[in-house]
């Protein structure tokens, strides 16, 4: 068949995430997930050798290293392995600590994850994915590895889900006939609403309640890992990365507020120290009085942007876009983030 003679749809198309033990060295992957859109891509750029040949024209060039870049946009599910392992890749690749929910009901099987952020050097050091691109005639499989979280994204607004979105570096790639779609079950995967959310701001971390929340129209969650994958992750005699080392975490949290008040603004100028999470719900576990959920926890935050609300018309309510720093507790086994997952499944080990 000629080039672009044929076509392939996205709707066909499927994603699923595995978890590596050695960096760069494919897994299974059988962790499905239903997905708004997706950019895995490879590229491997070419260098011209400007060399004098007695001519205006070049006729030399090599091929410089792999490039693997991922990017994906979902709702997020407590449910889902994938998003679960998304999450945990973000936060380091750590062990997830496992236990039985507080207060539900005798013999129920739900349980809470505490993730906490880590070094990337635990037990899962990178994901691996298996991407069908198109139906399963026509599409074509590739296979990713090496790859870990850059940046992870938590975002929730008024008549919409819990949204997440990941981009993420990787090793290598390679195209493959290993269809695992036989393999996926998403049918259980269902998003958390607006409706169920919470955004919580308080001067202390035990004063965070179910009844502690701050009336926002959005709230957005960033993580940012600061992976090193330039000239300095790689070596000669190979194309590809040999390390993927971590910076330092860096976090960003927002709230957009209708302004009604300047508790935000003295609270900036004064230099005054929150603690903060957001939380949200589904539904109700088989077996269980408790609900799935996902709960952020931050037990310092400072306001360094107040969102002085711009009057930008007659009719439009003024709203103020607060941005928090997050920083970690200057305590023995103090931490600056922790996420904690309430689901079905056992443990993440």
């Amino acid at each position: 068949m000629g080039v672009g003679l044929g076509v392939v749809t996205g709707n066909l198309s499927y994603l699923a995430v595995g978890r590596e033990t050695t960096y760069g060295t494919y897994n299974t992957c059988t962790a499905g997930i239903n997905f708004l859109s997706a950019a895995l891509k490879v590229t491997k750029e070419t260098k011209i050798l400007e060399e004098i040949q007695t001519s205006r024209t070049s006729s030399n060039y090599i091929q410089l290293g792999r490039t693997i870049e991922a990017s994906m946009e979902a709702y997020y599910s407590p449910k889902s392995l994938a998003c679960n392992y998304l999450l945990q890749n973000a936060f380091g690749g750590g062990a997830v600590t496992s236990a039985t929910a507080t207060g539900d009901t005798t013999g129920a099987s739900t349980f809470t994850h505490t993730v906490d952020i880590n070094n990337f050097l635990a037990t899962y050091s990178s994901l691996c994915m298996n991407v069908r691109k198109g139906d399963s005639t026509n599409g074509k499989v590739f296979e990713y590895c090496g790859l870990r979280v850059n940046e992870f994204t938590l975002s929730a607004e008024l008549d919409d889900a819990l949204k997440m979105s990941i981009s993420a570096i990787g090793k290598d790639a390679s195209l493959t006939s290993n269809d695992v779609s036989s393999a996926l079950n998403t049918v259980s995967q269902v998003p958390l609403s607006f409706v169920n959310g919470r955004f919580s701001v308080e001067s202390t971390l035990s004063s965070l309640t179910s009844s502690s929340s701050w009336s926002v129209q959005s709230v957005e969650f960033k993580i940012s890992n600061n992976l090193n994958g330039d000239s300095g992750s790689r070596a000669i005699g190979s194309d590809t990365i040999q390390v993927l080392p971590a910076g330092m975490a860096n976090f960003e949290l927002k709230a957009t507020v209708r302004f009604d008040t300047t508790t935000a603004y003295s609270a900036m100028l004064a230099g005054s120290q929150f603690a903060a999470e957001f939380m949200f719900e589904g539904a109700t576990m088989t077996g269980s009085k408790l609900k799935e959920s996902v709960k952020f926890v931050m037990p310092v935050v400072y306001i360094s942007d107040a969102g002085d609300p711009e009057i930008g018309g007659p009719n439009d309510p003024l709203t103020s876009e607060i941005i928090f720093s997050v920083l970690r507790q200057q305590t023995v086994g103090g931490y600056a983030l922790k996420a904690y997952v309430t689901n079905n499944t056992s443990s993440y080990v």
